[in-house]
């Protein structure tokens, strides 16, 4: 990006709050790159609009992935008729430092830049996983290099696991963090809050809207942006839902208790079959079963499904211990057939072994990076919320 002093970044309409550490002043309202694909619209143009019509409303950060089929190239494209309007942060999924050079070359000739102003570690899951990227070989020591070069200003960290988040950024090596947080799904946000305070580390939220099940779009928003976090990242496929999003950028204040009680209304009236995560039922279950995160590994399974099969196993309980004695679907606030949910998420998470298997021979082999390489160079389909 150009220097901001003279780039016309500053909006003063949408707030801007620190990203962090890095010195950034980024719009509360970001802007998420999957949603700009070609295969979510008619034609790349469409994409293009939606990105250029973001930044025309104030939004300052966007955010990409090399996973994330031609979105780089998309906002690449974008970027050329705003240049020096917005910060880009992009991801790469490459453990090893050589796979992780590669892909960083590639990101900027893709964006057309000279510069990234924040490259992330994607979805990191696992400790092993964490442990190859800052070990000896691992995609840091390319960051690092990059960083040292003037390609790269800052670095940050990606993942659904909050199990593992309190770890990485306790090292305090990232800039940044991007994780899921929106009014159903607070486990990340209440995992990491006490840590990125202390480190001075930039929060920047995915799934604002859980996956599209929020329909309150404002209220949603406002509601993270009621934390003291460093912006929120809608997925936007057209530029009338850009613009729904700026509005509550525009509108923060605090939320009256009708607003609060509307939003509640609106995750109790939610499917049926989705689990809120209030954790009600555990309490009531006899076989100790943790209910909710067997459901938590279900919704996994559209990120990674090795990673979600792996997390299943590794609970204390599974469906198999249940005995049906049916207390959860008793003090279930929302009246969800819990068992009949237990035992689907059971099935859907006990298949795949074999690709399990190879997953994890491919690690062992230290191949999985270039399995991966090969995987979205030929069109690998990601799963859709």
């Amino acid at each position: 990006m150009t220097d901001r002093k003279d780039s016309g970044i500053e909006n003063e309409l949408l707030p801007h709050r620190p990203l962090g550490r890095t010195g950034l002043m980024v719009s509360c309202v970001g802007l998420g790159g999957m949603g700009v694909i070609s295969r979510t619209q008619k034609n790349v143009r469409d994409g293009v609009e939606v990105i250029i019509t973001a930044i025309d409303s104030g939004i300052n950060f966007i955010d990409t992935a090399r996973g994330y089929f031609d979105s780089e190239q998309i906002t690449g494209l974008a970027l050329q008729e705003r240049p020096g309007r917005a910060y880009v942060a992009t991801k790469t999924y490459m453990r090893g430092a050589r796979q992780a050079e590669e892909e960083i070359r590639k990101s900027l000739e893709a964006l057309q830049l000279k510069k990234i102003d924040l490259m992330q570690v994607h979805h990191v899951q696992y400790e092993a996983e964490f442990e190859q990227v800052i070990g000896r070989g691992g995609a840091m020591e390319a960051l690092r290099s990059y960083q040292k070069q003037g390609l790269i200003d800052f670095i940050g960290v990606s993942s659904h696991n909050p199990r593992i988040l309190p770890q990485i950024l306790e090292s305090d090596i990232f800039d940044t963090v991007q994780f899921p947080f929106n009014p159903i799904e607070t486990e990340h946000y209440e995992k990491v809050k006490d840590v990125v305070g202390r480190r001075n580390i930039g929060t920047i939220i995915m799934k604002p809207l859980a996956g599209g099940n929020l329909k309150s779009v404002d209220k949603a928003l406002r509601f993270i942006l009621g934390h003291p976090v460093s912006t929120v990242i809608p997925g936007c496929i057209t530029p009338d839902q850009v613009r729904q999003c700026v509005q509550a950028g525009y509108g923060l204040g605090e939320m009256t208790e009708e607003e609060r009680a509307q939003l509640l209304e609106e995750a109790r009236s939610l499917p049926e079959r989705f689990c809120r995560r209030c954790r009600y039922c555990e309490g009531e279950c006899s076989r100790q079963i943790p209910i909710s995160d067997v459901f938590r590994c279900e919704n996994y399974l559209i990120f990674s499904a090795t990673y979600a099969r792996d997390e299943y196993r590794g609970l204390s309980r599974h469906f198999n211990d249940c005995i049906s004695c049916g207390k959860c679907e008793k003090i279930c606030p929302y009246q969800l057939p819990v068992r009949q949910m237990l035992k689907r998420a059971h099935h859907r998470l006990t298949r795949g072994w074999l690709e399990d298997a190879a997953v994890k021979v491919l690690r062992k082999a230290g191949l999985y990076d270039a399995a991966r390489k090969i995987y979205f160079a030929l069109g690998g389909k990601i799963p859709e919320r």
